[in-house]
């Protein structure tokens, strides 16, 4: 296919240059004229091509050929050679808006499915902002559409054309259909939301009189130039921005009112509340290249622009900005509009100040082109730093007052002056503590994404820890370019729950079905992309993901989760993924997704195991690997519920959420000071995570057991999850409080995903238990063989012995006694036993 378009001022150079034209397969005509003047055009167009598709609209400006013009009318002619055209016109009530889309796209979603368009170009005229609701059926159906508003700053006299009549509060459809068709679409946004929400407190029609109770250009003046006039033009470069009725509005200031009201663009009524939305094309110019570059490579056939007509992008018909830079792609035909249809992952929207394109290809082969790199203008002196900056700096300050709401009950021993204990540290995310403030105290999240690294412990065998933190710097900051699009439109926040695991919450209410797809896509595409990190020479590394999906509501608006509960059943479900080996999966497809009621059950069980004593101690041994000898046990915990033994898998992710795991804690201490107050030659290992040490109940039982007991080395404290430590400053003493009482320290799980070696072996631990990922193959893989080999080395020449786990056969066995690895612990030696069983066999032993 191609496309060709004609400026016209009048309608005798409309007939002047049509001499000769073949007839086209489509016409668009857009045209700065009141409908009386474009009637004449309508009239003329349908003799001269009466076979063609003839659709158009008012516009105060129009594309030609890639220059913008605001005279006369632009027509474009396309030429399709293997695709059809299928059209439909319906009236536009914005009192019934998703009847008017259901009546607009009928005779489409009539046909089979096979038939249905690739792509639609909707036009509408309707004298106020075009309602969500309008397309409905375009999320209900997954159609694709681009279009807009008709748009003349004389709204009586806007229009649209189907065919040879003109319409007023009319909508046009044109879909294109074809086996070979690709289409590519995109939106850019020059804008960035600034300052505090205020309130419309008076206003009429367009006009707002009062914002916050005071004259609404009194508001612009305070805020634009402390309080001295400013012109109309600077003002039209703040819009402000509402969300009413479900409806996006962003209304751009035209004229300043005698009695300090202003007309605005769109009608913003009482009640609303605004923000302040700056527009500047050097906000995201520099981004967008890449993208622009691409669709270059793609070879499209023809470039159809819808744009706002509140863009400033042209000098003396010239383009600028974003729109130069799609120009140098293929010289642009197109419209700007009073909102711009563009469609996501989650239904159309009506965009505001937005740049929207649709680029068409028949040949649908797909092949790239070496093409010329796209151009852009210089950008030393461009304010795209600071506009990122301080788009970036109030999203971090709304993002962290969210997490503020934790009570001060539940936040860490820290200095009250700062918030560091909310970030992390190395990428600077909010963390899991902020994640679980927000998800107790804020009612605002609809779903819960949990995306692990699968191959993050080989990266960090491979390459180093340095390496495997520089790539979740990556993927996080991935993560957050894409979610942040305008294309994708939603709100979100992003936190890192530990080494190899980043959590996204979603702000917005949308279908689980959309959410889940959306996050199939990018854990695709994540996973196609090579990430690139420097060590010595450049590497370029893929990632393995497995996501799971947590949503607070089903498809039909039924409860499905608490959202206190989102992260356990966001975690459980991206478990499932892994253990399935599918890339996501979501809790409401889980077979037995626990409901509230069932986590409550949970929770009376394991209160009622607490107070009969039936929280257990099961212990391992672990033996010295060149005598054999048993050196001492890990204390296990284990549950009793129902008569049954129950592992903590199956209670603790929800059990640590409540008061009951500093309880569980506590019982297990009370369990080991027994046993060794019993028994003066045992040595017992007790876990520790780092929300033991954050808790003031369990730091104060710890420091009360060490001053009744003189352990002499025989407790063992293991650090679990010690990859989420991110302040060692904070935690550094405690633990150096507790050897000095007489404990020894382990480092559990090393090599399982650590990405602060250094900061680690800085906390001088005893002992270092390396993870059964890098242990139960080492007789087979020679790879995992040298880095035991290797850490193992490290470890004793700094005076720390070590501990292999998942000893599972007398291969592996054989491999690290050969190392002279200290300890040996596994299922080969010693399964788990009963406290009776495990002291039985040691006194047998003695004796």
């Amino acid at each position: 296919m191609h496309s060709i378009s004609i400026h016209c001022p009048s309608i005798d150079d409309l007939i002047q240059k049509l001499e000769g034209v073949q007839p086209p397969d489509l016409i668009q005509l857009y045209g700065t004229l009141a409908i009386k003047e474009a009637k004449p055009w309508a009239i003329y167009l349908s003799q001269r091509f009466p076979d063609a598709c003839r659709i158009g609209m008012a516009s105060q400006r129009h594309i030609s050929n890639g220059h913008v013009k605001s005279d006369g009318a632009t027509l474009i002619l396309s030429y399709f050679e293997k695709s059809h055209l299928v059209h439909h016109s319906a009236a536009y009530d914005s009192n019934e808006a998703n009847l008017s889309g259901e009546n607009l796209f009928a005779p489409f979603l009539a046909e089979k499915e096979e038939k249905q368009a690739n792509v639609y170009i909707v036009l509408v005229d309707s004298k106020d902002a075009i309602q969500d609701e309008f397309f409905n059926v375009s999320q209900q159906h997954d159609l694709t559409i681009s279009g807009g508003r008709a748009g003349i700053f004389d709204h009586e006299n806007s229009w649209v054309l189907y065919q040879d009549k003109l319409y007023q509060n009319q909508s046009v459809a044109v879909g294109i259909t074809g086996k070979y068709l690709m289409q590519q679409r995109d939106v850019f946004v020059d804008n960035i939301a600034i300052g505090r929400r205020m309130l419309v407190t008076a206003s009429e029609g367009k006009v707002i009189k009062q914002i916050d109770h005071l004259p609404a250009q009194q508001i612009y003046q305070r805020y634009l130039s402390n309080g001295e006039k400013i012109s109309i033009t600077l003002a039209n470069r703040f819009a402000l921005t509402a969300v009413h009725n479900n409806v996006e509005i962003n209304a751009v200031p035209l004229r300043w009112e005698s009695d300090g009201g202003i007309l605005m663009s769109e009608a913003l009524p009482e009640g609303a509340s605004v923000k302040f939305l700056y527009f500047h094309p050097a906000q995201s110019l520099h981004s967008i290249t890449p993208k622009i570059q691409h669709l270059n490579e793609q070879q499209p056939d023809s470039i159809f622009v819808f744009s706002c007509i509140s863009r400033e992008d042209f000098i003396d018909g010239q383009p600028t900005d974003k729109l130069s830079l799609l120009n140098q792609v293929l010289p642009l035909h197109g419209t700007y509009c009073f909102g711009e249809f563009f469609t996501t992952q989650f239904g159309t929207r009506i965009m505001q100040h937005a740049l929207t394109y649709l680029a068409v290809n028949e040949s649908g082969c797909g092949l790239k082109r070496e093409a010329e790199p796209i151009q852009i203008a210089n950008e030393d002196d461009s304010l795209a730093p600071m506009f990122n900056l301080i788009r970036n700096a109030f999203q971090d300050l709304e993002q962290e007052h969210a997490s503020l709401v934790i009570s001060k009950d539940d936040a860490p021993e820290k200095d009250p002056a700062g918030n560091d204990w909310l970030h992390d540290l190395q990428t600077g995310l909010l963390n899991r503590f902020s994640l679980l403030g927000r998800l107790s105290n804020k009612k605002d999240i609809f779903h819960l994404a949990v995306i692990r690294i699968r191959n993050f412990r080989l990266i960090n065998q491979q390459y180093g820890y340095n390496t495997a933190d520089d790539l979740f710097a990556q993927l996080a900051h991935y993560l957050k370019r894409r979610l942040s699009t305008n294309s994708v439109g939603i709100e979100f926040t992003c936190y890192r729950l530990s080494a190899n695991e980043i959590a996204v919450s979603i702000h917005s209410d949308i279908a689980p079905k959309k959410i889940v797809r959306l996050f199939r896509n990018l854990a695709e595409d994540i996973e196609s992309q090579e990430f690139s990190t420097i060590n010595k020479i450049e590497h370029l590394l893929t990632l393995s993901l497995s996501v799971g999906m947590a949503s607070a509501f089903d498809e039909l608006g039924e409860p499905l989760c608490e959202q206190a509960h989102l992260l356990i059943k966001a975690s459980e479900a991206r478990r499932f993924a892994q253990i399935n080996n599918q890339p996501i999966y979501w809790n409401g497809d889980l077979q037995d997704h626990a409901t509230s009621e069932e986590n409550l059950d949970w929770i009376l069980k394991i209160r009622k195991a607490l107070e009969n004593d039936d929280i257990l101690a099961f212990f391992q041994p672990y033996y010295d690997s060149q005598t054999g000898e048993e050196v001492g046990a890990e204390a296990l915990l284990r549950a009793r519920i129902d008569g049954k033994i129950v592992s903590p898998a199956f209670f603790l992710d929800l059990i640590k959420q409540t008061q009951l795991y500093a309880k569980i804690t506590l019982a297990m201490l009370s369990k080991c000071e027994r046993i060794l107050n019993t028994y003066p030659n045992v040595h017992v290992a007790l876990n520790l995570s780092v929300l033991d040490f954050k808790h003031y109940a369990t730091l104060k039982a710890l420091r009360e057991f060490f001053k009744r007991n003189h352990v002499n080395g025989r407790l063992t404290l293991e650090i679990t999850e010690s990859e989420s430590i991110q302040d060692y400053e904070w935690i550094s003493p405690i633990i150096n409080e507790f050897r000095e009482a007489g404990a020894l320290l382990a480092i559990d799980d090393f090599g399982a995903g650590y990405s602060n070696l250094e900061k680690l072996i800085a906390l001088n631990p005893d002992i270092l238990k390396l993870d059964g990922c890098i242990v139960k193959t080492i007789d087979t893989d020679e790879k995992l063989r040298k880095l035991v080999q290797h850490i193992n080395s490290l470890a004793h020449s700094l005076g720390i012995k070590t501990q292999a786990e998942f000893v599972h056969n007398s291969a592996v066995k054989q491999r690290l006694v050969d190392m002279k690895i200290d300890y040996l612990q596994g299922f080969h030696l010693s399964e788990p036993l009963s406290e009776s069983e495990w002291l039985e066999q040691y006194n047998d032993e003695i004796n």
